[in-house]
């Protein structure tokens, strides 16, 4: 046989070949596909540490949730009012900034439960973590689930050297009259694939090293003030590091706790600016105006001496 008929031959083979090949692949897309995912999620298990954070049996379901700043009332000025051992002033109706006549002795970490007869609504705060700068620790509020890095939902509680609270900031949230239907949300695995897959986030090697839970975190505002909280899956890395995966769409965020006091700071100082119309109340109703006056200058050289969240 001459080569040029054995390099015809060859041609046809694997031209015939291509086209089983072809013919396989356009009928059995699923199997390339699942080949794909099957890759994917071994990349991931073999590369993150810690997977035994994630629920086995996470909910499949979780509406949004429509939450609204909640009126400080006439009759919730009383109470936070009769609370001991503080003088406290509300901005706008809506944020409490208190402080304390003497420093309580409490281990805030070990013990934070003590905090309650001292605090209004404590009940409704889930504790965080800490912000080593300002000294300061964070209360998420909790509404069915916990309410991640929501200014308007939240308790700042700042402790002195000695670790003895001295003073608090408080705003609180509550649901609104409309609400959603529950949807379909992502699994956990699903959420941890894409902070694998995107880049700055989890790298291989990094350690998932707490429960990851389900809450809630920003979307957008509505024009009536309603805010709309996505159920997101929050991820702590490494003992330092937290992630927020939105568990219908998948957007990603990251935050930190020193930008959110900061955040904090910026929205009080706001407040007493010069141009601002805010309405300060006094919890004291035998207050006058030079006492609030005298009171908020107090307030702020204190902030100002211990770096803290006012």
């Amino acid at each position: 046989m001459q080569w040029g008929q054995i390099k015809t031959l060859f041609i046809l083979c694997f031209l015939i070949l291509d086209i089983f090949l072809l013919h396989h692949f356009i009928n059995n897309p699923n199997n390339y596909e699942f080949t794909e995912d099957y890759s994917r999620e071994e990349n991931v298990r073999n590369n993150v540490n810690g997977l035994n954070n994630l629920s086995e049996e996470p909910p499949s379901q979780e509406g949004m949730l429509h939450a609204e700043r909640k009126e400080i009332s006439d009759a919730d000025l009383t109470k936070i009012g009769e609370l001991p051992n503080q003088t406290s002033i509300i901005l706008d109706s809506h944020l409490i900034l208190s402080e304390f006549d003497q420093p309580l002795a409490i281990n805030v970490e070990e013990n934070t439960a003590a905090l309650a007869e001292n605090i209004w609504n404590f009940d409704q705060y889930q504790y965080f973590g800490k912000e080593e700068e300002s000294n300061t620790y964070i209360f998420f509020q909790e509404i069915d689930r916990p309410i991640y890095f929501n200014l308007s939902g939240v308790l700042l509680v700042q402790v002195n050297e000695k670790e003895e609270v001295i003073r608090y900031v408080q705003t609180i949230l509550e649901k609104a009259d409309e609400q959603q239907e529950p949807e379909e949300i992502n699994t956990p695995f699903d959420a941890l694939s894409g902070l694998y897959f995107s880049e700055g986030f989890i790298s291989s090697g990094d350690e998932i090293t707490q429960e990851v839970t389900l809450g809630y975190h920003n979307l957008m505002p509505l024009p009536n003030g309603v805010q709309v909280l996505a159920p997101t899956w929050e991820f702590e890395v490494n003992d330092e590091r937290y992630y927020y995966v939105n568990a219908i769409e998948g957007h990603l965020t990251s935050r930190n706790n020193q930008e959110f006091i900061q955040e904090m700071k910026s929205q009080i100082s706001a407040y007493f600016a010069e141009d601002s119309r805010a309405v300060i109340e006094a919890t004291d109703e035998e207050w006058d105006e030079e006492d609030l006056d005298l009171f908020i200058e107090q307030l702020l050289e204190n902030q100002e001496e211990t770096n803290g969240v006012e």
